[in-house]
């Protein structure tokens, strides 16, 4: 009888002085029992007992930015705040201590996992952006598309690549539209020799005129000139612009030019380099149409 009795206060001894638990019941219990758990803890651990209640009580990695989110929308309360602050502790309730630490250690891991894998996955994002861009920029719009495809695999990415393939696929279709409509802007008057100006002598020049044979007016036209030597070889180029509607034109007519119209440059009047290039053979020279803007 004596040893069932002894075994009977060992096993209740057992019980109501083993390790203390956290309780998240009430604010009172909270504060009670987490006197009791740093108490149950050696010297070394408190603290960070201390750093691992913080976290849980907030929510965790993100539960600091849910907070201040919800606050700035004006979603949040302090009645709000509270409950979702003793919401968070339930995550704890009725652990030891050692318990409580070793679940911290173990969020901490995760976190880190998460965060270097959401920094692998923004790097990634901004990588393709970049790559994408670069290819549209080009007129590389195949390319393109293939790179905002590959970032619509990516679950951050999504939105992105979305706004990426539809700004590509507008830019080919207006690309297309252009190229198609190139071989109606026809240069009619095309000139190069050297001429003599107020300042300088012997300066290369140019004359270009065009005319619109399509149905479209246009805002813009630009043209190559290729300078080539006395063996034929492009040595030099340069652009021009003899249709520009633009405020801060300086050159050409800042007037669209309308289907079926003309745009000649005046008697005299020539585009001219500001390089002597001097191995450029006088009248050698080849223009190009590359470039048109529709008017609006």
């Amino acid at each position: 009888m004596d040893k069932i009795i002894l075994a009977f206060l060992i096993l209740v001894l057992s019980g109501c002085f083993g390790p203390a638990k956290f309780d998240s019941s009430s604010e009172a219990s909270i504060k009670e029992s987490t006197r009791k758990v740093v108490e149950s803890l050696p010297e070394t651990s408190r603290e960070e007992f201390k750093k691992a209640l913080m976290y849980f009580y907030i929510g965790g990695d993100g539960g600091l930015k849910a907070m201040m989110g919800a606050a700035f929308s004006g979603k949040s309360s302090d009645a709000t705040s509270e409950a979702m602050l003793a919401a968070n502790l339930k995550e704890i309730d009725g652990l030891t201590g050692e318990q409580i630490l070793e679940k911290y250690r173990s969020s901490l891991k995760k976190d880190k996992i998460k965060r270097e894998k959401e920094e692998a996955e923004r790097q990634k994002i901004t990588s393709l952006k970049k790559e994408a861009q670069e290819l549209l920029d080009s007129n590389k719009f195949e390319e393109a598309l293939s790179k905002y495809k590959a970032l619509g695999e990516i679950s951050s990415g999504v939105g992105a690549a979305e706004v990426g393939i539809e700004k590509t696929t507008k830019a080919m279709k207006e690309f297309t539209e252009k190229m198609n409509y190139m071989d109606k802007v026809v240069i009619t008057e095309f000139l190069s020799q050297r001429i003599d100006t107020y300042l300088k002598q012997e300066v290369p020049a140019v004359r270009v005129s065009l005319k619109n044979k399509g149905n479209r007016s246009l805002d813009k036209v630009k043209v190559v000139v290729y300078f080539k030597d006395k063996d034929g070889s492009t040595i030099f180029e340069e652009h021009f612009y003899p249709v520009l509607v633009s405020k801060y034109s300086l050159s050409g007519d800042d007037k669209p030019l309308k289907p079926g119209y003309v745009q000649e440059m005046e008697k005299g009047k020539y585009y001219t380099l500001e390089s002597a290039l001097s191995d450029w053979q006088e009248g050698k020279a080849t223009a190009k149409v590359v470039d048109i803007e529709f008017t609006k």
